[in-house]
């Protein structure tokens, strides 16, 4: 019976770590543009509500291309608060933002934006999805 309980010990230890690692190895996933399929998995068993999300940047000359995109596993009230940020020093100081809602499966958000100093930008992204709420950011752009 010790050996069955210590088993169990150990594959739940296992299953932390396994845990963490994707977490941490998937935080550029989190941050960046795409998603891989261990933030799937984790998304999937976290949230009731969130399906899948992308939060992405780029820039095209002095124009920054902003992207939010949020999916539901149900029909729900959406909405997608996007802030572009840029680094001042070692904080981040938001630029501007944007905001839209719907009821349905998927709302996309995208925005452009003429960037007049030049710096490091991100995007903030916040989805809710009937009271769910994750924050994204999408990795840094330099100007």
């Amino acid at each position: 019976m010790k050996e069955k309980a210590l088993k169990k010990k150990i594959l739940g230890m296992f299953c932390a770590l396994c845990l963490c690692v994707c977490m941490t190895g998937g935080s550029k996933v989190v941050y960046g543009a795409s998603v891989d399929s261990c933030v799937d998995k984790i998304v999937e068993a976290r949230y009731a509500n969130i399906g899948s999300y992308y939060t992405n940047m780029i820039r095209n000359g002095s124009t920054f291309t902003a992207k939010a995109n949020v999916s539901a596993k149900i029909k729900a009230s959406i909405s997608i608060t996007m802030t572009l940020q840029r680094q001042s020093g070692t904080r981040w100081s938001d630029v501007t933002s944007w905001f839209d809602s719907t009821t349905g499966y998927n709302l996309d958000l995208t925005k452009n934006y003429v960037a007049g100093t030049r710096g490091n930008y991100r995007v903030r992204a916040v989805y809710t999805v009937n009271g769910e709420t994750i924050t994204t950011y999408s990795s840094t752009v330099a100007y």
